[in-house]
């Protein structure tokens, strides 16, 4: 069994506020498969004569980021400078999601608008009843299949190599879209040895071997290390550090949910690192984006693993707390690094 050892806040807090106060001067790329989330929004009051289904009245409709556009808002959210690379079409959800990436103060000049592209959006439509809250019915996904051409995949390596030159740190988000290739990640190990690169991939994680570093949750940790199941953090810590083994990575950080993260970094001894914020949980989804951000902001400003691991662990206890995919600004993240108590208490 791993060894590892519990982070006390007290012993950690003051660092962790010096490193907050830094993020607006991290410098960061971002890598990966984008999506808009669409919300469509409406009343509902009586079931359809037609079939046995709810009728949805109308009332207004919006575009987030989704995916890698997510982790692009997150870290712009720190007032830090943030480089977006990625494909979409010119339709309607790629015009929607370059506004709301503008509005958010990400640099899309690299981004690839491509004539024969069909930009990935996921649509969800939220209804209820008048003076009700609106709750999700149903997810309609308009998926993109397919690798890009060569051509755009040339391009794509292009623009990956010159925004090298002005960023510390990437992140490569991969949903599975197939932006990210065997091209792709045998630049991003290239660029690992002089600059950190981070991998968060939902399917392809153990690919992304040679990379600085991996940001998994539970799930995708267990299923990269060959377990069907695991709990506890003993278990999370062998995990992490077998994870980190197989992907010959420097660090390895494992996202618990509610029960904060593991890190290995090394060969020396796991840390937990213990949750911040309550046990209830309203929305998990965008978590797992917000950490990476804010692992690499913190990278790029000058923190260790640890300590950025740490604000990661802190952004990600403001954003459950929240509906949808959100963002934790520097003053949410201190106010949990603050407030964040040992284990137990």
């Amino acid at each position: 069994m791993a060894k590892w050892r519990t982070v006390e806040p007290e012993k950690v807090r003051a660092e962790l506020l010096d490193l907050t106060r830094a993020l607006p001067g991290a410098r960061v790329g971002v890598i990966g498969d984008v999506a808009a989330d669409m919300y469509v929004s409406g009343e509902t009051d009586r079931v359809s004569r037609e079939a046995p289904v709810i009728i949805v009245r109308h009332e207004e409709q919006w575009v987030k980021a989704g995916c890698a556009a997510n982790v692009a808002c997150n870290v712009a959210a720190l007032g830090a400078k943030v480089h977006l690379l990625s494909l979409i079409g010119p339709d309607e959800a790629g015009e929607g999601l370059l506004a709301v990436m503008r509005d958010c103060r990400v640099d899309t000049s690299s981004m690839l608008v491509l004539p024969d592209y069909r930009t990935t959006c996921k649509t969800r439509f939220m209804a209820g009843a008048k003076s009700t809250t609106r709750q999700q019915v149903l997810r309609l996904d308009r998926v993109t299949e397919g690798y890009p051409s060569k051509g755009a995949q040339s391009l794509l390596l292009e623009r990956l190599e010159q925004l090298s030159e002005v960023v510390d740190v990437w992140i490569a988000s991969d949903y599975g879209a197939r932006l990210i290739d065997d091209a792709v990640r045998e630049r991003l190990r290239e660029i690992s040895r002089g600059k950190i690169v981070l991998a968060d991939s939902r399917y392809n994680l153990t690919k992304f071997r040679g990379v600085t570093a991996v940001k998994p949750n539970q799930e995708e940790a267990l299923e990269a290390v060959g377990l069907a199941k695991g709990n506890g953090l003993e278990t999370m810590a062998d995990v992490a550090h077998e994870l980190r083994r197989r992907v010959q990575s420097k660090a390895a950080l494992v996202t618990l949910g509610n029960k904060g993260m593991m890190l290995a970094e090394g060969e020396s001894e796991a840390a937990y690192i213990p949750k911040a914020g309550g046990d209830e949980i309203v929305d998990l989804t965008g978590a797992g984006d917000t950490a990476v951000a804010v692992l690499a902001a913190g990278l790029s400003a000058g923190g260790s693993f640890l300590q950025s691991a740490c604000l990661a662990n802190a952004a990600g206890g403001v954003v459950v707390m929240r509906q949808g995919a959100a963002t934790a600004s520097l003053e949410d993240i201190a106010g949990m690094v603050r407030k964040w108590e040992a284990v137990g208490r």
